[in-house]
């Protein structure tokens, strides 16, 4: 089994430099160590033509799944036709976001059109005793 590369450069760095009140500073090195090594490695993996594949058949997925959930069919067989229909889908959204925003336009009168009802009561003192 492979050692964790984070945890071999923290043995070397621990090797090469005496240990300090600064371990902060050699822990973000570490760190900052291991987000690189795992950027290049996912850089390598996303360029392959494997990862497209399954990133694009993830997609379609999901696409499907949404689509169950509103209750409309939804066979998307490439690229061109997921386009279309998250297109179409904004687009619905969109027509809907209109419509309610027009409902709370003609719902919401400004307050100077309200009338205004005070109750004019008049107050009770109490006598004193």
């Amino acid at each position: 089994m492979a050692a964790d590369p984070v945890i071999e450069y923290w043995a070397e760095l621990m090797g090469r430099t005496a240990f300090t009140p600064d371990v902060m500073a050699q822990w973000k090195r570490v760190m900052d160590h291991g987000l690189e090594a795992w950027s290049r490695a996912l850089s390598e993996v996303m360029a392959t033509e494997d990862f497209a594949q399954l990133l694009g058949t993830s997609i379609e997925q999901w696409c499907a799944t949404q689509a169950s959930f509103v209750g409309k069919p939804a066979p998307v067989t490439g690229q061109a036709e997921l386009l279309a229909m998250l297109a179409a889908e904004v687009r619905r959204l969109g027509e809907r976001l209109g419509q309610l925003e027009e409902r709370i336009a003609s719902t919401a009168e400004p307050a100077h059109a309200q009338p205004v009802q005070v109750s004019r009561r008049r107050s009770r003192r109490r006598r004193a005793a």
